[in-house]
């Protein structure tokens, strides 16, 4: 059997998973960022939604009752468009991140594979020239 080097292949596969945990590691961060930004607009859109109701039951005239919706219809608009376009870039930036440790892990893979397949191939090399002279004579005494 080849003498294989297991600490190396253990540092092989240390590699891969120190990639892995790279990466989902800043898949967390993106998530969290995007869970923290949609936390963030829905506590803004309750505290907007309870101050208009607050003006809408003081307003004494239809006029102010028009103005008010306006008001709060044209500012719900822009802060949903606003968090969305955040969260879109955060999304986007997720997207980038993953592209790039997914690609770092795939271009480590075959590196890592040729290392380890070129130590195997060697190490059975040394193996077949070790005992190679001795399985020859035994053979012509048959």
């Amino acid at each position: 059997m080849a003498d294989l080097n297991f600490d190396d292949l253990r540092e092989l596969g240390k590699s891969q998973l120190e990639a892995f945990n790279s990466a989902t590691n800043s898949t967390a961060r993106s998530l969290t960022a995007i869970a923290a930004e949609a936390t963030e607009y829905s506590k803004q859109s309750l505290d907007n939604g309870r101050t208009y109701f607050e003006k809408l039951l003081r307003a004494q005239k239809i006029d102010d009752i028009v103005q008010l919706q306006s008001e709060f219809y044209r500012n719900a608009y822009g802060d949903f468009f606003t968090r969305a376009s955040r969260v879109g870039e955060l999304c986007s930036n997720l997207a980038n991140e993953t592209l790039v440790s997914a690609k770092t892990i795939g271009d480590r893979a075959p590196k890592a594979a040729s290392e380890a397949t070129d130590k195997v191939v060697a190490d059975v090399g040394e193996q077949v020239e070790r005992f190679a002279p001795k399985a020859r004579p035994a053979s012509k005494t048959d």
